[in-house]
């Protein structure tokens, strides 16, 4: 079966259409084995980020992969289909490398995608639907991404969505942020990044709200934070001057309710996927809400700069690519002259086999036969063989004989010619 590459992206789908088709980490082993039940794949790895959801397979009917994202998230093909993009073989694995590498994210060459792509990979593992192929594929995968950040200029000045969010916040509010209390809601890989680059524009308060404690504690101590309560949202909403909301949640945790009694403005921009922020939260005078999809303006400024670099990527990438699909191509000749040997030598036991039964119906002396059998046998099985031995060794073509060697395992005289 082909190797699959499908799904949404910020390229295709708008923030509306991808908050609906999310993968939510907790459920991904659901997902995985209901894949493998019903849907005649044998190998999957479901990728599920803020500006993606993409499921990589083995699978011969497109059809039933489309029928499973839509009944998995109660959308029909007419609102999906046009979003959906579908890559097989040589362009899904080249599609795979270019996603791991940062080269199809908003934020050009950014590298927090491929640590979301190795915990989607070892989620798969965890679930048991990686066989052979796809562990190869995924390693290959992971060393060109390896590479890419070696050997070119891609990661040379790191930018991510949270980066961006930071800039975006300077940029609208222009003015220092030394004076202004930021909020930021969740815990997760986002926020330790926005808190990363947020701590260089030193602003006079930073307050974390999660719903769980452990890791927002430890994030506040680690970024001389101050850790709120995910009860205190309310009030601490009503201290910001900045939100920036990155939390994982299918239901929002702002809501209009919770602004309306505000005065002071305050600007809020929400990069998770689902939102955290309800929309019509942007209805209210002093607020302004943006969305990640709102990010892109700042996005581009950072892209001149790297494009010759993912030039020199994509490079690398196709002779990646290249080099897989020779090794998949190279597995279907394997199995191609295995199964032409294993007919060839079957045949020629049929062909004795029917001499000794003959020769048993005449009367034959048993013992006879079977050694009769034997010695024909053999004769057939290493002509053919021992002709193209000897004539290897006539020119010359110690190779052969050295591959003979391990082909019918004789170590023996490995030493003569080498």
């Amino acid at each position: 079966m082909p190797i699959i590459a499908c799904g949404i992206n910020h390229k295709t789908a708008p923030i509306e259409l991808r908050e609906k088709v999310t993968f939510s980490e907790e459920k991904l082993p659901l997902y995985l084995q209901d894949l493998l039940t019903n849907e005649n794949i044998q190998e999957a790895v479901l990728l599920s980020t803020c500006n993606r959801s993409e499921l990589y397979c083995n699978a011969d009917d497109i059809n039933k992969i489309v029928d499973w994202f839509c009944r998995h998230h109660a959308l029909s093909r007419a609102e999906l289909m046009p979003a959906m993009y579908f890559y097989q073989d040589e362009r899904a694995v080249l599609h795979i490398m270019e996603v791991a590498c940062g080269l199809d994210s908003m934020v050009l060459g950014e590298s927090q995608i491929l640590g979301q792509m190795k915990e989607a990979f070892s989620e798969s593992c965890a679930a048991g639907v990686i066989g052979t192929l796809f562990n190869r594929l995924f390693q290959q995968v992971f060393s060109v991404a390896k590479d890419v950040r070696t050997h070119t200029a891609i990661g040379a000045c790191p930018v991510s969505v949270s980066s961006a969010a930071v800039n975006f916040i300077k940029e609208k509010k222009q003015q220092s942020l030394k004076e202004m209390t930021v909020l930021l809601i969740g815990a997760g890989a986002t926020v330790d990044l926005v808190l990363r680059h947020l701590q260089t524009h030193f602003p006079k308060r930073i307050l974390i709200v999660n719903r769980s404690s452990d890791h927002a504690k430890a994030l506040a101590k680690k970024y001389s934070a101050e850790y709120m309560q995910f009860s205190e949202l309310s009030s601490a909403l009503q201290i910001a001057d900045v939100v920036i909301s990155a939390a994982g949640s299918t239901a929002p945790l702002v809501t209009e309710s919770m602004l309306c009694s505000r005065q002071k403005s305050i600007l809020i921009v929400d990069i998770a996927v689902p939102r955290n922020i309800e929309t019509s939260v942007a209805k209210l005078e002093h607020v302004e809400l943006y969305s990640i999809d709102d990010l892109k303006t700042i996005i581009q400024k950072n892209l001149r700069g790297r494009e010759h670099a993912a030039e020199k990527a994509r490079e690398v990438i196709e002779q990646r690519t290249h080099d897989f699909i020779a090794w998949l191509r190279s597995l279907d000749v394997v199995a191609t002259t295995i199964r032409a040997y294993r007919k060839q030598i079957e045949d020629l036991c049929d062909a004795e086999l029917l001499k000794s039964l003959r020769q048993l119906q005449r009367g034959d002396e048993p013992k006879e036969v079977l050694t009769l059998f034997a010695r024909a046998l053999s004769q057939k099985l290493l002509h053919t063989p021992t002709v193209q031995l000897r004539q290897a060794g006539f020119e010359g073509r110690l190779e052969v004989l050295q591959l003979a060697q391990q082909l019918f395992a004789i170590p023996e005289l490995e030493s003569e010619l080498s």
